[in-house]
């Protein structure tokens, strides 16, 4: 995906005290829009690329941009920071501790000496995510601001198909990232399955997604699939996977707020966690 970069002109960084930051920040790139609170619009979006071959490298390209992006060193009203990764892993609340969270983390999770690990409650669901991220990019973040949120970055997707699913379908959700894809899926009022599987090519994804469908008992015309992430809505990934499943659509963004027309030459479904983040706090 390559870079984007707009601004609505009324956005004016002196009047930060009333607008909205929010930043989406992963290997695969580095993303941030705007919100201006009072009149439920949003102002400016950019999106920037990241090739970064390891972990350890994440927070010197998030410095890098720090230093040749005014907007992000204004103070805001309020700021929400959004992490992706695949090191993540569901948990019941019932069987959830805090004391247990980094030995659960090395049984699924590669962990390095330089990542901590969190937990996010999942709203609505009887679930916490685990998830491991950089200490040194909390460290960074910290200087930064003086009060924000971190979550993973499933937090605002799962919000967001929660508002959007038929309650009376089961529904698959599948967010792109650049070189795995995110499934969860939802029966009734449960989550039945989170996990991340990494793709080369078409056929590694229907390869994927079709057996979790066959597996869950997934009716290709009666339940939804929901997508979201880095991937066109006219891309191979979504007409193959249209040929099997006849309930396909996008997420969108959230409704009541005005997204002008810095978005015209942008698929909003590619960036609903950073969109819908601020319903989701």
């Amino acid at each position: 995906m390559h870079e984007q970069n707009f601004v609505d002109e009324s956005f004016d960084i002196k009047l930060a005290s009333g607008y909205h930051l929010s930043i989406q920040v992963g290997l695969d790139g580095f993303s941030f829009c705007i919100l201006d609170v009072l009149r439920n619009k949003y102002l400016a979006f950019r999106h920037i690329p990241l090739i970064v071959g390891k972990l350890q490298f994440l927070t010197r390209k998030v410095e890098t941009i720090f230093e040749q992006e005014d907007k992000l060193n204004a103070a805001y009203q309020s700021v929400t920071v959004y992490y992706s990764t695949h090191k993540a892993t569901l948990v019941p609340k019932d069987y959830s501790s805090a004391a247990h969270f980094g030995k659960l983390a090395e049984l699924t999770n590669d962990l390095s000496r330089n990542e901590e690990v969190r937990a996010d409650p999942i709203p609505g669901f009887n679930y916490e995510l685990v998830y491991c991220c950089p200490k040194d990019l909390i460290s960074f973040l910290n200087r930064k601001y003086t009060d924000f949120h971190f979550r993973h970055k499933s937090i605002p997707f799962l919000g967001s198909a929660l508002e959007q699913r038929n309650e009376k379908k089961n529904t698959v959700l599948i967010n792109f990232e650049k070189k795995y894809i995110r499934v969860i899926v939802i029966i009734g009022m449960q989550i039945s399955l989170y996990n991340s599987f990494y793709f080369k090519n078409e056929l590694d994804f229907l390869y994927y997604t079709l057996n979790i469908c066959q597996s869950l008992q997934i009716d290709p015309v009666l339940d939804e699939i929901m997508i979201s992430g880095f991937v066109a809505d006219d891309s191979g990934y979504i007409r193959q996977l249209k040929k099997y499943q006849g309930n396909v659509r996008f997420l969108k963004p959230a409704i009541g707020f005005s997204y002008g027309k810095i978005f015209e030459k942008t698929q909003r479904h590619q960036f609903i966690s950073l969109l819908n983040s601020y319903t989701c706090e």
